[in-house]
């Protein structure tokens, strides 16, 4: 969800939800949802799943389903 990134996904999962819309689509991001600006949003309205916050090593967690890290959130949009 880089700013200089955005236009290509969001282009990218809006042809994603045309052409397969039963799929899911599962974004990681390093940003946590309260910081995502407007533009960024906007990719949300296309997906289903985002995992937010970014990879913390000393978070690390084998363990976690879909996360690498304790401090990253599944969120079901």
């Amino acid at each position: 969800m880089l700013p200089a990134n955005l236009d290509t996904i969001l282009a990218l999962v809006k042809r994603v939800k045309s052409e397969c819309p039963s799929k899911d689509i599962w974004l990681w991001t390093g940003y946590v949802l309260d910081e995502l600006s407007d533009k960024q949003r906007a990719v949300l309205t296309y997906i289903d799943v985002l995992v937010d916050g970014k990879f913390e090593q000393n978070l690390a967690d084998p363990s976690l389903m879909f996360r690498g890290s304790s401090n990253q959130i599944i969120r079901l949009l």
